[in-house]
């Protein structure tokens, strides 16, 4: 994908942000000026009730006259005769309700001096703010030519907005997840596509180069052996014949070796299960090897620890995964190759490891190791032929019995395969 198009689509989403944000901004302001205009006519309602209610009138006109108002008089109004302040509570729960309001809240009275005369229960001095919404009651009753301002204050007021918006936040906040979300899975798609795209060249390349070799080697030898039978070089004949017939055993190599992992992909293939003892396979495998190895003045190493060591599985498959293994492990060594087989079991499990001192792979790969075609191209193996096929194959042969294989390797300090198998009982 181009930065432009990114770019292009990045600023879209910006764009639907910002009106987004817009929306619920207007939508604040106007909840904002419908709440302020509600608790305007609450407050005068209340403040009406309160000048109409004689017994209430006389109480605050009572306290507000207090020479000496302290904590007691505000606070403990429950033990005088009427309790005042349950009765403005009343009045406000009552209007409130009936606007459908629902929000935490406290009040005051205070008198001409300011003093605070009455608060709510659930005041909090160093939270409340006054004259937010207050309204002057007046002269309370004629007998006290004092003035009393009611004061009102909610709690949790954001919380009442965003509840009241809900109808348009919530699917705001639902599809601009679904966009970015959709934006974010199509980078990764794109991106995903480009890699694959990059390792199926790279495959192509890979496999016209290894296909070309025994190709030409098949014509140039096709070509010397018409000439031999053209000058009765009947002696040279049988040689040419040898080079044909292993040329040609190359090139079916390379065609089996793409055509079998597609047909086990795509489940044309049924794995031959038999009961067989892992230990065996795995010599037979060691065997084919063993001269190669020595060729290069390595070491293999085996420690056979497994006690359970009897499986159902196709012989010919699993001895293919053991040998793909020692032959990357032979191919991917610096120098002398160190190679180690060492086999585990317990009740659950049996396990295999294959060790090597290879130059080790990268964390950036080991996530994509077991991917078809993907090859590790950075380094110093670029000399390394293959098709990227290899442990593809494997990880499907191993998980086709039911087991599973990871990698432990850093750079520059080997590789370790590590499959396990579960022990059927």
């Amino acid at each position: 994908m181009s930065r432009t198009v990114i770019t292009f689509i990045v600023l879209s989403l910006l764009g639907l942000i910002v009106i987004q944000v817009g929306m619920l901004r207007i939508g604040l302001i106007k909840e904002s000026e419908s709440y302020n205009s509600e608790i305007s006519a609450v407050m005068l309602d209340v403040s009406t009730k309160l000048f109409e209610n004689t017994k209430l009138s006389e109480q605050i006109a009572a306290l507000s006259k207090e020479t000496d108002i302290d904590k007691r008089t505000i606070f403990n109004t429950d033990s005088l005769p009427f309790n005042t302040r349950k009765e403005i509570d009343f009045l406000f729960r009552k209007q409130l309700e009936a606007r459908e309001i629902s929000v935490g809240y406290a009040f005051a009275l205070t008198n001409r001096e300011k003093d605070l005369v009455l608060a709510s229960k659930n005041f909090e001095a160093d939270q409340f703010i006054y004259n937010r919404y207050a309204r002057r009651l007046g002269l309370v009753n004629e007998l006290c030519q004092c003035e009393i301002t009611l004061h009102f204050y909610q709690k949790t007021l954001m919380t009442y907005f965003f509840s009241r918006l809900a109808y348009l936040l919530i699917p705001s906040l639902f599809f601009l997840l679904i966009i970015v979300g959709g934006f974010s899975f199509l980078v990764y798609t794109i991106n995903k596509q480009k890699r694959l795209l990059t390792i199926k060249n790279d495959f192509i390349n890979n496999l016209t180069h290894e296909l070309k070799t025994p190709v030409f080697s098949i014509s140039l030898i096709a070509k010397v052996f018409k000439e031999s039978l053209k000058q009765n070089k009947t002696q040279k004949l049988e040689e040419y014949l040898g080079l044909l017939e292993k040329e040609n055993t190359k090139l079916k190599g390379h065609i089996d070796k793409v055509l079998e992992l597609a047909s086990l992909e795509n489940g044309k293939y049924n794995l031959q299960k038999e009961p067989c003892d892992f230990h065996d396979i795995i010599n037979d495998a060691i065997a084919g090897f063993a001269l190669k190895i020595e060729t290069q003045q390595g070491k293999l190493n085996k420690t056979f620890q497994a006690v359970s060591t009897q499986l159902a599985l196709d012989k010919t498959h699993f001895k293919n995964v053991i040998q793909n293994l020692l032959d990357n492990a032979i191919k991917y060594s610096k120098g002398q190759p160190e190679i180690s087989i060492v086999t585990k079991s317990d009740n659950q499990k049996l396990s295999i490891a294959v060790s090597d001192n290879g130059m080790g792979i990268a964390p950036e790969h080991q996530k994509h190791l077991f991917d078809k075609f993907y090859r590790v191209t950075t380094g110093n193996i670029h000399h390394v032929k293959g098709f990227g096929l290899g442990l593809s194959y494997v990880k499907y042969i191993v998980e086709a019995h039911g087991g599973s294989i990871s990698v432990n390797s850093k750079k520059d300090e080997g590789a370790t395969f590590l499959m396990e198998f579960p022990l059927r009982v």
